[in-house]
């Protein structure tokens, strides 16, 4: 929320023209800027605009990194906290690895503080946002979805466009350790 003012002068022409919600996505790199330690400021501050405003608001947990696809004019990676973690990123035949998102082959290892998985850090994530917007939840808040991975397609990074052009036929990431 670079300039709140002018969002909630977007927000109010919306509401003004017939529209009943927006959506936006809450992104873990953001979020989660260290490990079991959240803000939701800029998300509340949006919520707090909707309701005053009387617009609905779905909110999607991406779990990925926003940006390096097609079409993508920002820039947000995963946790500094994550990115650090070895041996949990899809891995292509020639050991290139992906961190647009953690693969779903580490999904129950252990690798986190205390020996949490990675379902279990999204889970916390998800917890901390019920806990945060529990007064919104059902007025407000109407809609929450969890991102099925890059770009939100639960699809294997298969065409990392540092290396592909889109769209192309990618490649099988299954070659991390977890996998093979």
């Amino acid at each position: 929320l670079n300039n709140p003012q002018q969002l909630h002068d977007q927000l109010q022409k919306l509401k003004s023209a017939k529209v009943e919600g927006v959506m936006v996505d809450a992104w873990f790199g953001i979020v989660e800027f260290q490990e079991n330690h959240y803000n939701w400021k800029p998300y509340q501050t949006l919520a707090d605009m909707c309701s005053n405003l009387g617009l609905k608001l779905h909110l999607v947990m991406s779990f990925h990194q926003c940006g390096g696809n097609t079409g993508d004019a920002c820039d947000i990676p995963l946790p500094p906290w994550v990115l650090a973690k070895e041996g949990i990123w899809y891995t292509d035949n020639e050991g290139n690895e992906n961190k647009e998102y953690i693969s779903l082959f580490a999904d129950h290892l252990p690798v986190f503080e205390g020996g949490r998985t990675p379902v279990q850090v999204y889970a916390d994530y998800i917890q901390s946002f019920s806990e945060t917007f529990k007064d919104h939840i059902g007025s407000t808040v109407t809609g929450i979805e969890v991102s099925l991975g890059p770009a939100g397609e639960m699809r294997y990074p298969s065409y990392p466009l540092s290396r592909w052009t889109f769209c192309g036929v990618g490649e099988f990431q299954c070659y991390d350790r977890n996998a093979v």
